[in-house]
């Protein structure tokens, strides 16, 4: 029986068309995205199932190159186009679900740290201790520079600079400005708070000033639950330091484990168990009764895309506006400041790198995680081996078609056996996002995080 019991998300974004640029599929049924009621049927069906977490990533522009220029297909096909606010929609979502976990995604280049850390600690007190942020850099910069004023491109490891005091400072503000007992509601003394147990921070860092007070009461967390998305050698030291869960999305198992052990051994340099991150790995699943229909629907999958939105997705996400460069040419070639967890996907050091037509021809095909397709049993088993070979502790579940629709087989057909064959718990996990994903013995970070450091 396996000893290690797999975590389990959903993975999805506020728009129409996410991973699979397949919203046209007949199975896709995403008319109905700008509603509430559109995710709060998604969200029971997947609480009840048994799911974890629902994680939402973010989008804050489009698609565009250099010059700012947007392809057609981002508009006409809806190519992470039109995309509205996930953070908005958390409080709703966790009021409709007793259970299951919530994660959103926040850039700590478009962000300001004092109203980040206001709005997780608002929603942990409303979801009860179940938020988790997921800490990226923001890889469209070119959406920064244009949507959002700023004023140039910020290089990659830069980024990474940045974020680690905009992270250090919320860390500060959500750990260190109250204390436990700073709240006392007593009426009759009229004293809502001691002002001696609600402390004034102060910061003048390079990136972020802060002087004054946290105008927000501590959650359930605290701390919420903290995500990291990367695996350049950045982001992984980033990730070693502060994230209790890092985000993959690796479709080459020796790749993974490799990526895995040394982001652990990384952890434990920085003075952490190797056990203390959680690796989810993104993975889109096509079950079927048998081998050749499972085969067949994963092709049809495949070939749903236009060729325009699948390159226009590889720019929104990459930064590299493959449909100008030499089809003979290969990424190797390529130098940029953003997408670099993208791009290191399709380098190998070998030198067997594709070339950007062979890229441009396989999109369909590779965006996203891990490809699991067969029947409930041969999916099982790639499962089963997978996570043997890799060591990954848990899935993102990639919905191709989007919708309910997208996550039918996987609930009703593969969960059931997970459970059987021990790599999922019997009865769901409960408690705050913390407890639920990691070995916390509560749902305050552990005091071997930094965090830990501005606790009176």
């Amino acid at each position: 029986m396996p000893t290690k019991q797999l975590v389990l998300g959903a993975f999805e974004e506020f728009t129409p068309n996410f991973i699979g640029n397949s919203w046209h599929h007949e199975r896709g049924d995403t008319a109905a995205f700008a509603t509430l009621e559109f995710w709060t049927d998604m969200v029971t069906k997947l609480d009840a199932a048994g799911f974890d977490f629902f994680f939402m990533a973010e989008a804050i522009g489009y698609p565009m190159n250099d010059a700012g220029e947007v392809p057609e297909a981002v508009i006409r096909e809806a190519v992470q186009f039109p995309v509205h606010d996930p953070l908005t929609i958390m409080s709703a979502l966790a009021a409709a679900t007793p259970r299951i976990g919530f994660v959103a995604t926040a850039s700590t280049t478009a962000q300001q740290p004092l109203l980040n850390a206001r709005t997780f600690t608002t929603l942990d007190h409303l979801t009860g201790g179940r938020i988790g942020w997921n800490i990226v850099t923001s890889d469209n910069q070119q959406a920064l520079v244009r949507l959002l004023g700023r004023t140039q491109v910020t290089p990659h490891d830069e980024r990474y600079a940045a974020a680690t005091e905009f992270v250090d400072l919320d860390l500060e503000l959500w750990e260190g400005a109250w204390e436990d007992d700073a709240v006392r509601a007593d009426k009759k003394n009229k004293v809502f708070a001691d002002p001696s147990k609600v402390h004034r921070i102060r910061r003048d860092g390079t990136y972020f000033t802060f002087d004054g007070y946290f105008p927000a009461t501590p959650s359930p967390q605290r701390t919420p639950t903290l995500f990291q998305a990367g695996t350049s050698e950045a982001g992984t030291t980033f990730a070693a330091q502060y994230a209790e869960c890092v985000f993959t999305q690796d479709r080459n198992a020796a790749r993974l484990a490799a990526g895995i052990a040394r982001l652990r051994q990384k952890a434990v340099d920085a003075g952490r168990p190797a056990s203390s991150i959680k690796v989810v790995n993104g993975a889109s699943f096509i079950i079927a009764d048998t081998e050749e229909e499972a085969q067949r629907l994963r092709a049809e999958l495949n070939t749903t895309a236009t060729r325009e939105a699948t390159a226009a997705l590889f720019l929104g996400w990459s930064g590299v506006d493959l449909a100008q460069l030499d089809p003979e040419a290969t990424l190797d070639d390529v130098s940029t400041e953003v997408g670099h967890t993208m791009l290191a996907m399709w380098r190998n050091p070998d030198g067997t790198s594709p070339t950007i037509g062979e890229i441009l021809d396989s999109l369909p095909s590779t965006f996203g995680g891990m490809k699991f397709t067969g029947t409930v049993t041969s999916v099982a088993d790639q499962v089963e081996a997978f996570v043997a070979e890799t060591d990954v502790d848990g899935f993102l579940v990639e919905n191709w078609y989007g919708g309910i629709e997208g996550y039918t087989e996987f609930t009703d057909q593969l969960m059931p056996e997970l459970r059987r064959r021990g790599l999922l718990p019997e009865t769901p996990r409960t408690g705050t996002l913390r407890e639920m994903l990691t070995d916390a013995d509560g749902p305050r970070l552990p005091d071997w995080h930094p965090a830990a450091r501005y606790r009176r």
